[in-house]
């Protein structure tokens, strides 16, 4: 029984694989006692206070069926320790197989509440084969290419084989020229020592918060009630993204290079802070 499927919780029945079997004193696993021997059925006492676990759980089975169900179980003298059923999940050969909890959502049935089959099974939950290509991908069909080379492109199939497909791909050539320019940006940056924000607040002269938020989105309602974001955008927080030779994060804290240091100081001298300390023609808004 250990190994094989059943179907416990009768009489909502639910498939699961049956992990383990206990009684009152011991609990039976599979499991491989030589390497490179196959598995056998060993026996694990239970613990002294896992005697008394054990027949408290057996009792509450019985007393759920009887008060919930009104059905009488008898005595529950064996367990059966049962993974259940998660969905299928699909192979890299695109064949559809069971998958099962792990071990922390291992579940206690009673083993005559339990089923080893059914009349009428769940189809959505059957294993099958891998589909043919012709089948899963029609011709013109659109799809998104998800191998290492133009990763995300949109493409449309235009012939399938019984092992590979043919696509063509779909990309805008000022796309292609941009990624090409981000891409020679980033090879020939200069290396930059980077700080941590409250060594970069420290050298500007400002405090800490002051540097997250003029280095983020920051928005003012101006005289015209017209709400202008005055931010560097050297950073987004909510998405993680940074602005090469700019900024980064590490962890959980943001640290910035020698390049922005120098940006945010050209800010504070500009009109920001001063504007900020007068109050003049605009007011800070705290959404």
């Amino acid at each position: 029984m250990i190994g094989e499927r059943t179907f416990m919780g009768w009489p909502f029945l639910q498939e699961g694989s049956v992990v383990a079997v206990s009684d009152s004193l011991f609990k039976y696993e599979k499991m491989t006692v030589v390497p490179g021997t196959p598995a056998k059925v060993v026996s694990n006492p239970h613990a002294p206070q896992g005697l008394g676990h054990w027949k408290m759980k057996a009792d509450c089975i019985e007393q759920i069926y009887s008060k919930r169900s009104g059905v009488i179980t008898r005595t529950v003298d064996i367990l059966l320790h049962v993974l259940p059923l998660k969905g299928l999940k699909r192979l890299e050969s695109g064949a559809f197989v069971k998958d099962y909890e792990g071990p922390e959502r291992e579940t206690e049935h009673a083993v005559q509440m339990c089923l080893p089959e059914v009349a009428s099974e769940d189809l959505r939950s059957l294993e099958r084969d891998a589909p043919p290509l012709s089948e899963e991908f029609r011709d013109s069909s659109k799809i998104f290419i998800l191998g290492e080379h133009t990763y995300g492109v949109a493409a449309s199939v235009s012939a399938t084989t019984e092992i590979s497909l043919s696509v063509i791909l779909g990309f805008f050539l000022a796309e292609m020229a941009e990624n090409d320019q981000f891409k020679a940006v980033v090879q020939n940056r200069r290396s930059s020592h980077y700080f941590p924000s409250f060594k970069a607040a420290e050298t500007v002269g400002i405090s800490g918060r002051a540097l997250g938020k003029i280095t983020s989105s920051f928005m003012i309602t101006m005289s015209d009630e017209q709400r202008t974001n005055v931010g560097l955008s050297l950073k987004f927080e909510a998405k993680a993204l940074k602005v090469v030779d700019y900024s980064r994060e590490e962890g959980r804290h943001w640290e910035y290079s020698e390049r922005a240091i120098d940006l945010i100081r050209k800010y504070k001298v500009c009109w920001f802070l001063r504007a900020l300390t007068l109050h003049q023609g605009f007011r800070v808004s705290h959404e």
